[in-house]
């Protein structure tokens, strides 16, 4: 063997940023043409032996990337048998390769790796493993796992580089060569202070605490094959855009060879991002030649719900579609006709094509995701700051310099991969301090310094508790509190004649009263603190008024219209304005059932003040609404269902019609919008498969039949025409962001708001010192008052009429009656003053504490999103996407599951007063130890693993004020299957 280099290239691996997305695995994956079962590396989920978890210390999970160590003196070159040998290392480099028409598949390899490094390519019969993206490097370029990494946790460089960077830093290195093959890979310690599980992983390399039930299950039906064999040699053209799935909206370069699409990356030069995107992002590539794709419009043959279709023609669709509207209409009315648009379906639908269609047709009824995502942060920051445009944004100068994260129902680190990626390096950088407040250890919470397992819907209680701690010990920031807040004093007394103090909450909470005035205590004397809100507090009935009791946390912390300070709860919007359809268009109509679209099944049966006998939807109702054994059986009693999706899933069965979509640069237009206010475009780049169509198109081609086509026009059909004259327009936050704009910028992305052509897009909102966006001159905030509004009397009027209080009164979900108030339902409906369109709502009035009733249900059922490579039903028609997480699964408490007899893998069925559901269960100490978690996002039409649906578990019950429903908490009885 010749003389090797005294300092080979290699991967730096950092366990303290490593957050398990797998991004690296997609990246590597598509870099190097690898189908399913092949891997040149994985990411392992790992743990120390089960034990006690311990609050406020997390260490109960890490992660592993397991890939080649470019050692020194590689077993796998050794024990290959073949001559000359199939395995070589490059004595300039230090990379060891396998050249693979060489390669036999004997398997030598393979065992004689110590680190478990080396995979199989069964359908070619050859070894595989890293070679640091050996074809990437050649064009001057690093390894694909390195480029996309959303946390940095993986590094490209030479091994001496890493070492001199963990000295500098401080950070221990990893002894991993137990096998003396003098590895180059560098891997970096967990955080030393924290004494965390990372210093056994040479141990765990060997295998055995992998998760294999969890994520080895083989893969059935057809897939795609890699798309950068199809086109190797073809000239690659690159177009920026925007991954269009969720709320990070990352920018991303699509690689487009012979017109199709090869390869998606993220985009190396935006100035935040640098290239970084989670796996989703990369598996949408699997989507644009997906065999499960619709093709051709479908019609019900058989009955509803057999799934029995036959092809029809688009104008045949259509037309039976607008005959049979039109003809409910004459008997019950335009309201009859209710809509769902999902996200899915995009920002130019739900806010352009969609209400314009439905305000010429003349129904109330139609809604997006909102009413389930986050219309308790809507209602709650119209009410209170004026505007629905969140303050802060990701640079360093802004979040980047807080000295404080604190997550509340936010794991982010799985939903946003790439933002808590930026956050979790700032966070290092300058020794931030990281709270999580969560039912459950989520992979947020093992980056924290303090994890609190909190009693799920009690949130608001925690809040109202550290403010009355703050309060009391004069830790408020006085001259914002009387500059800059409406109502501190009403509050302020509110809180203190209650006795919200922590020995209150913390027989609510679960959390201990010195932790929760140690909390309070941080975030009031740090310089800079971010709270997080998401679904976990979102979600619950008491949604509006637990957003309400964080914004005032919030302001009197003087965390409000600062750099390094501030409120943040997924997505930010701009105060959008419908669009503007003529007086004399728009028939007259009563006002919708509800709000949120799960509450028109009783509308659907016949049981409401007017009946709903269609829907049109975009989304996946069937797998998604709450109390979903009844949304089945209300929808199977309508006189017509449509289904508009890019693949068929469980609303599909329940349709007379399902109509093939077109997605993201197969139609063109605007992201989702992000949380630090991106607005991110995406010119349409390939053509949709068989017949798809947009959207925007399908309403336009409706609206024809009507006779709408005069305000719904034709030439709407183009994305950029559509944002460029109807929704930019209408919005004063977007109207300076044309689409010419849009892409003339680097990564086709810009903040709002921006009023005309030439403004300049800011950054930090609502500083002292500034005017609002669009108000009057020194309004700081865009309220009547230029302050933070919590409390008068036209906002206490208007929540009186809900039964409520403007005041914070603490209530919470019926599962936790036994300690707290909850809510009772009034049998009279009224029409909220709280949105922008007329609909009937339940007013509720506050039940005090009731003793607690046995039950059989006495465990605590917590639901949420599944790992960052899925995102509801989309991901799982990605054979990666599955192969990475593939069954439906329950977190379940070691000390629960031994006294039901229930192992890692065993199958368990999960009761609620609403349905049952078996799921694989997963052994986890880091959950609370009488609850539960099951992620959302399966259902039984999915190609690969399929299931029965959690929201079949869930029952329905709305917040008063914003009309979300809790999701998050039930009680349920688990048994083994």
């Amino acid at each position: 063997m010749s003389e090797m280099t005294d300092n080979p290239l290699s991967l730096l691996i950092d366990l303290e940023r490593c957050i398990g997305c797998k991004s690296c695995e997609a990246a590597c994956k598509q870099s190097n043409a690898l189908g399913p079962h092949t891997y040149r590396n994985r990411v392992m989920w790992y743990g120390e032996e089960e034990k006690e978890a311990e609050p406020f210390l997390p260490s109960i999970l890490d992660f592993l990337t397991v890939t080649c160590q470019q050692c020194e003196r590689p077993a796998c070159l050794r024990a290959c048998p073949v001559t000359p040998k199939a395995i070589s290392k490059d004595p300039e480099t230090g990379v060891v390769q396998i050249n693979e028409d060489r390669c036999t598949g004997c398997g030598e390899c393979a065992v004689a790796c110590p680190y478990g490094a080396i995979g199989y390519n069964a359908e070619k019969h050859h070894a595989v493993k890293c070679d640091l993206c050996a074809h990437r490097r050649a064009e001057g370029d690093g390894p694909a796992c390195a480029s996309v990494c959303p946390t940095t946790a993986i590094q490209f460089g030479h091994r001496d580089e890493h070492l001199a960077k963990a000295e500098e830093e401080g950070r221990t290195v990893l002894d991993t060569d137990h096998f003396l093959q003098k590895p180059a890979t560098v891997y970096f310690t967990r955080q030393d202070e924290k004494d965390r599980s990372a210093t056994a992983v040479p141990k765990l390399m060997a295998d055995d605490r992998v998760r294999k039930n969890l994520n080895a299950d083989s893969l059935h039906g057809t897939y795609d094959k890699p798309t950068r064999e199809k086109a190797e040699e073809a000239p690659a053209t690159k177009h920026k855009g925007g991954c269009n799935i969720c709320f990070n909206a990352c920018p991303i370069t699509y690689e487009l060879r012979d017109g199709q699409i090869t390869n998606i990356y993220g985009t190396k030069e935006d100035p935040i991002f640098k290239g970084r995107i989670c796996p989703k992002s990369q598996m949408t590539l699997q989507m644009y030649n997906n065999p499960d794709r619709l093709l051709k419009p479908l019609k019900r043959v058989g009955e509803r719900g057999s799934g029995t279709f036959k092809e029809i023609s688009w104008q045949q669709a259509l037309d039976e579609i607008a005959s049979k509207l039109i003809e409910l209409r004459e008997e019950f009315g335009a309201e009859s006709l209710a809509i769902q648009a999902g996200t899915r379906t995009g920002m130019l639908n739900i806010m352009g094509a969609v209400p314009m269609f439905a305000d010429l047709w003349g129904t109330p009824n139609v809604a997006a995701t909102e009413p389930f995502c986050d219309l308790g942060k809507v209602v709650s920051l119209e009410l209170t700051q004026g505007s629905t445009m969140l303050a802060n944004v990701y640079t360093p100068e802004d979040i980047g310099s807080a000295q404080m994260y604190v997550y509340i129902g936010d794991n982010q680190a799985e939903t946003r991969p790439v933002n808590f990626g930026l956050v979790n390096n700032w966070r290092l950088e300058n020794k931030a301090k990281m709270v999580v407040v969560d039912p459950r250890q989520t992979v947020t919470a093992t980056k924290a310094d303090t994890w609190l397992p909190i009693r799920p819907g009690t949130d608001m209680a925690l809040g109202l508790a550290m403010i009355h701690h703050i309060l009391s010990n004069g830790l408020e920031d006085k001259r914002f509190c009387d500059t800059w807040m409406a109502g501190f004093t009403e509050w302020r007394d509110f809180i203190f004649a209650k006795g919200y103090d922590a020995d209150w909450a913390a027989k609510i909470t679960d959390i201990s009263a010195d932790m929760i005035r140690s909390l309070a205590e941080e975030i009031a004397t740090v310089d800079g603190c971010m709270i997080f809100l998401s679904r976990g507090i979102n979600q619950h009935v008491n949604s509006a008024q637990t957003n309400r009791t964080y914004l005032f946390l919030a302001a009197i912390t003087g965390n409000y219209g600062r750099p390094g300070g501030g409120y943040f709860n997924v997505t930010s919007e701009p105060d959008w304005k419908s669009p503007v359809i003529p007086e004399n268009r728009k028939p007259a109509r009563r006002p919708a059932i509800s709000k949120n679209p799960a509450a028109w099944v009783e509308a659907m049966l016949g049981e409401d003040r007017y009946p709903i006998k269609a829907l049109i939807t975009g989304n996946n109702p069937m797998g998604q609404w709450p109390d979903l054994n009844k949304a089945r059986r209300a929808v199977k009693a309508l006189d017509l269902v449509v289904h508009m999706d890019l693949f068929r899933n469980a609303t599909s069965d329940h349709a007379d019609y399902v109509l093939p979509m077109a997605s993201g640069i197969e139609k063109g237009g605007t992201s989702r919008f992000a949380e630090d206010r991106r607005i991110v475009w995406n010119d349409k780049l390939v053509d949709p498969p068989g017949e798809a169509r947009s959207d925007h198109w399908f309403w336009i081609e409706l609206g024809k039949r009507m006779g709408f086509e005069d305000v719904l026009e034709e030439r709407f059909k183009d994305p950029r025409v559509l944002w460029d004259e109807v929704l930019r327009p209408n919005t004063p936050a977007l109207n300076g962001i044309s689409t010419e704009r849009l892409l003339a910028q680097p990564s086709r992305w810009m903040r709002m708001p921006v009023k005309n052509e030439g403004d300049v897009p800011p950054d930090t909102l609502y500083q002292e010192g500034t005017t609002a966006f669009e108000a009057p001159e020194g309004h700081r905030f865009p309220t009547p008052s230029g302050k933070l509004e919590f409390f008068n009397d036209a906002l206490e009027q208007r929540f009186a009429e809900m039964g409520l209080s403007a005041l914070p009164e603490f209530y919470t979900e019926k599962a936790s009656a036994h300690l707290a108030p909850t809510l009772q339902y009034g049998e009279d409906e009224v029409v909220s003053s709280f949105f922008h369109t007329d609909a009937f709502v339940k007013p509720g009035a506050l039940v005090e504490a009731q003793a607690p009733v046995a039950s059989e249900f006495d465990m605590e059922l917590v639901t949420g999103r599944p790992p960052a490579p899925h995102f509801h039903s989309w991901t799982h028609y990605f054979w990666q996407a599955q192969e990475m997480w593939p069954q439906m699964y329950c977190q379940i408490h070691p000390k629960k599951a031994d006294s039901l007899g229930v192992a890692d893998g065993d199958h368990v069925t999960v009761r609620t007063a609403n349905g049952a559901l078996t799921v694989r269960a997963w052994r986890y100490s880091g959950i609370r130890e009488n609850a539960i978690f099951i992620p959302i996002g399966w259902d039984e039409q999915q190609p690969y693993h399929p299931s029965e649906p959690l929201n079949q578990l869930v029952g329905l019950a709305l917040d008063p004020i914003s009309q979300q429903p809790n999701l998050k908490l039930h009680m349920c009885t688990v048994k083994k299957a």
